[in-house]
């Protein structure tokens, strides 16, 4: 599943107003911790939502899955666009490993109906050292949700970073 740059740049200029605070706070900072701001865009919705959250919060704003990383929910995503949601499942469920992944995708489904799950803990780590790096490189850390569309789990999700200059007037 790619997200296209075009897509991307999209939402960045639709919101390079509010990204010019969020970008102003961030470069005024002098070291990276848990409470530098960064932006996580939805753009699920219609017209898409900007959210500011600190390093630290983002668990709150995209709520964290502690299956979603599972080997074997993983490989359930890998064979799901191929062969449906449910031929994926009675495959999973019949494999080698079936009576784990009945254990783990049962921990997942609860997960599930408490809400929209985002990311794992490893994409949470990733986004948090993504967030240092981009720090470091003079950027702005954004964590961007797209449409079912675009994703195996109803969601796509994309992060990166946009220099600070972008946001600077000229």
């Amino acid at each position: 599943m790619t997200i296209s740059e075009d897509r991307v740049k999209r939402l960045v200029e639709q919101f390079s107003q509010p990204l010019t605070v969020i970008a102003a706070d961030v470069r005024e900072r002098l070291v990276w911790d848990f409470n530098l701001p960064v932006a996580v865009i939805d753009a699920r919705l219609e017209p898409p939502v900007l959210m500011q959250s600190s390093v630290g919060s983002l668990g709150n704003v995209l709520r964290v899955s502690t299956k979603i990383d599972h080997p074997l929910i993983r490989q359930l995503f890998d064979i799901y666009p191929d062969r449906g949601p449910d031929a994926a499942i009675d495959e999973m469920l019949n494999g080698q490993h079936g009576n784990e992944f009945a254990d783990v995708f049962a921990d997942y489904q609860e997960e599930k109906k408490a809400g929209t799950l985002m990311w794992g803990a490893d994409d949470l780590a990733s986004f948090v050292v993504k967030s240092r790096t981009c720090f470091e490189d003079d950027e702005l850390a954004i964590a961007a949700v797209f449409p079912a569309d675009l994703g195996d789990n109803g969601h796509a999700l994309a992060t990166f970073g946009i220099p600070w200059r972008y946001f600077t007037p000229l």
